[in-house]
């Protein structure tokens, strides 16, 4: 393994960039979602699944946004794409405290639509500023910085809305987020590396750069955020059912360390080391193996070994997108990922909070753990019959 390349990437300035500026703009946004739940549920008196519905609104107004985002940050840059979410944004989130509850839901799809694509953003730095041998690295770090404002941004929204109030914690955290993203249009990196041969999106749009293996990695994006949601819910269900919230805080962070371990390692691995595929399915058979905990202490230790494989899958997928997708669509591309994303994060709590309900958690992730592996399987098997056509086609014409 070969660490020394975190101290590489750490020359680019373009990558400190990225690494700074995503965790002062993704930590907070991070801790944004978390307190809107509490601002309606206790400010505005609304039950859970009002607070829900919000949170679902402003989720697809993301997921349909994500695309276009992406392709305009291709076509336009990064300033003029960014422009209208630097002045609308701010009001948005200053009028929210002050807003009933259908109000505030119009606002939040509003906000949906024109949030900054940090994920988007990071990623496209990060493969604009090093080298081709050099891009695993700075993905792992891209995830694990992910997994960093993902654990400290939520905890710190949820101690200044208990501390102070929800209403000024949503409108401080949603501007500091903005003002991360301000500092980065005022310095513009670039979003392509120098010297690219694709000077411009291809004109078909979508259809310039969707293939097979562009198709199956949407597959594996669904799989990965399928089990991770559904992780998410039996984490909290198994807490609840072992008698103890100090379980859920124990759990989570463990869950969280261990992604950032996997990531930290993902990244100093040699290139083609390890495939998406069985990355995948490593996250999909430990994560069901959670199930055998039947202490506080070995299901912690199970869902730690889980976690191993979190940031390496998603690390894995944005490599590969990075790979396959013409620089020039790659905004478009990761856009849609984001999209994808989204989709199986949504379709995980449903189905496996009624496996859940019916018969317990132990089944629930086992449930999850399945349904990854499965997804995983269908698109390597997409993939591969793909390769055998495309081969057949090319003997028939030769």
């Amino acid at each position: 393994m070969n660490f020394s390349a975190y101290s590489e990437i750490w020359r680019f300035p373009a990558v400190r960039q990225a690494v700074l500026l995503g965790v002062l703009g993704k930590a907070p946004w991070f801790g944004v979602m978390v307190v809107l739940t509490l601002h309606v549920v206790g400010d505005l008196g609304q039950g859970y699944a009002s607070a829900g519905a919000l949170s679902a609104v402003f989720t697809v107004a993301v997921a349909l946004a994500s695309p276009l985002r992406g392709r305009l940050l291709d076509t336009l840059g990064l300033r003029r794409t960014l422009a209208p979410s630097l002045i609308l944004l701010p009001l948005g989130f200053i009028a929210a405290p002050f807003l009933g509850y259908w109000a505030l839901m119009a606002v939040m799809a509003g906000v949906g639509l024109l949030a900054i694509p940090w994920f988007v953003l990071t990623r496209q730095l990060m493969l604009a500023a090093v080298p081709h041998d050099l891009r695993r690295p700075a993905l792992a770090l891209d995830s694990v910085v992910t997994e960093v404002a993902f654990m400290g941004g939520p905890t710190l929204g949820i101690v200044l809305a208990t501390t102070w109030s929800t209403g000024g914690t949503l409108t401080a955290l949603a501007l500091a987020s903005v003002s991360a993203a301000a500092i980065l249009t005022f310095i513009n990196p670039p979003l392509v590396s120098e010297g690219r041969t694709d000077t411009a999106p291809g004109r078909g749009g979508i259809r310039s750069w969707m293939s097979g293996p562009v198709l199956t990695t949407f597959v594996a994006t669904v799989a990965v955020s399928v089990t991770l949601a559904g992780t998410d819910l039996g984490i909290v269900a198994a807490s609840r059912a072992m008698g103890s919230s100090t379980v859920l805080a124990v759990v989570i962070v463990v869950w969280g360390a261990g992604s950032l371990v996997g990531g930290f390692v993902f990244g100093g691995l040699p290139h083609g080391a390890v495939g998406l595929t069985p990355l995948i399915a490593g996250l999909a058979i430990f994560t069901a193996l959670g199930a055998l905990g039947s202490t506080p202490w070995l299901f912690a230790i199970l869902m730690a070994l889980a976690g191993l494989f979190c940031a390496p899958s998603i690390a894995a997928i944005s490599e590969r997108l990075g790979e396959i997708v013409p620089e020039a669509s790659r905004g478009e591309a990761f856009g849609w990922q984001g999209t994808f994303n989204t989709l199986g994060s949504a379709m995980a709590p449903p189905v496996i909070g009624s496996v859940m309900d019916s018969h317990g958690w132990q089944l629930g992730l086992v449930a999850t753990g399945a349904a990854g592996l499965a997804l995983a399987a269908l698109g390597w098997i997409a993939l591969r019959l793909g390769r055998r056509g495309v081969a057949r086609h090319r003997m028939r014409n030769a």
